[in-house]
């Protein structure tokens, strides 16, 4: 199969796809943080998994650009979560909905409050979940025949 032409469009319109999924994955992320009633970290290694994965199968991204893309997205679903959990957290202490603590924190507040929540070992695994999907979405060579 001959190797495609890299075209900007296509890869911006990459980057925009891979951050939705990425949102996405991190949402889905928060449900069993919020059943747990605390931030699950080592949650970020599927989820690198699973966004490896359709770097690869559904946006079709493959070698440097797909695991530049994969990781990314990676990355910002464990953002994500962190800001969506700090927001949880603001809405039980304030007795307030999760949508009204989201609007009365702001982002720049929320981003500050789950960079303050992050230890180590949470950033060592964010960085082994993005290694994770980066390693996923790059192409596996397969062999024509036996090597001589």
């Amino acid at each position: 199969m001959p190797a495609e032409r890299f075209r900007l469009p296509g890869f911006l319109f990459g980057v925009i796809c891979a951050a939705m999924f990425g949102l996405a994955v991190g949402a889905v992320w928060m449900v069993p943080s919020m059943m747990f009633g605390r931030a699950l970290p080592a949650l970020v290694l599927p989820a690198g998994w699973i966004l490896g994965i359709v770097v690869r199968r559904w946006l079709r991204f493959r070698g440097v650009a797909g695991a530049v893309l994969a990781a990314g997205a990676t990355l910002v679903a464990a953002v994500y979560t962190a800001c969506l959990v700090a927001a949880a957290t603001i809405s039980g202490m304030m007795g307030v909905g999760l949508a009204q603590a989201m609007s009365d924190a702001g982002p720049a507040m929320l981003i500050d409050l789950a960079r303050l929540a992050l230890g180590p070992s949470d950033i060592v695994l964010a960085l082994a979940g993005a290694v994770l999907a980066a390693l996923v979405a790059w192409p596996l060579r397969r062999s024509d025949g036996p090597a001589t």
